[in-house]
């Protein structure tokens, strides 16, 4: 018998329910689907997922299939590579940042720092000190009032509170020492 021949029998076995066919049938062309789905997958471990997939479902669902669908180990490989193919689908579009290779490396893409480059730290720098320079032209109370607003996120009324000033005279100075911050900042740049 020729080893297609084989296939088909043992699939043909498996059927009718042999489950030591089935065992036998797996131990013959698992392999061979498991290199199938390699190609595809890339991945060991999806690969296995696939190629168990594929002979559960056979298992499922081979009393089912009629005779001519069924063509023996290329039909195996054909559901297994459109099994694949379905998985590689699935797979959400984001690239794995390690992973390991075949042999067991450990690999990984290079990525960018988050830590800002040396010209935006020269520009924040900058900027940094020209709003320094302008903070400094800011009357005493004003400049407080503004940097209590800014830094520790106070309201109006509780600035006026901790400034012991009225309301209106503390709203009057973070307005006007803010526009001349602005000023300040477009003249300076």
């Amino acid at each position: 018998m020729v080893q297609s021949e084989e296939i088909e029998a043992l699939m043909a076995r498996v059927d009718l329910g042999d489950h030591q066919a089935f065992k036998e049938l797996h131990s013959r062309v698992a392999g061979h689907l498991m290199a199938v789905a390699m190609r595809i997958l890339n991945d060991h471990g999806a690969a296995e997922d696939v190629v168990q997939e594929v002979f559960a479902g056979f298992w499922n669902k081979a009393s089912s299939l009629s005779a001519p669908v069924r063509k023996g180990p290329g039909w195996l490989c054909v559901v297994t590579r459109n099994r694949a193919l379905d998985a590689v689908r699935k797979r959400p579009s984001e690239l794995a940042l390690q992973w390991q290779n075949v042999e067991g490396e450990e690999l990984s893409h290079d990525l960018a720092s988050d830590n800002p480059g040396v010209f935006e730290q020269l520009q924040f720098e900058q900027e940094h000190r020209q709003l320094q320079n302008c903070l400094q032209c800011l009357e005493a109370a004003p400049r407080q009032a503004v940097l209590l607003a800014c830094c520790e996120g106070l309201t109006h009324a509780e600035l006026a509170s901790r400034l012991q000033r009225p309301l209106g005279t503390v709203k009057a100075w973070t307005r006007r020492s803010l526009l001349q911050l602005k000023t300040c900042m477009e003249l300076s740049s």
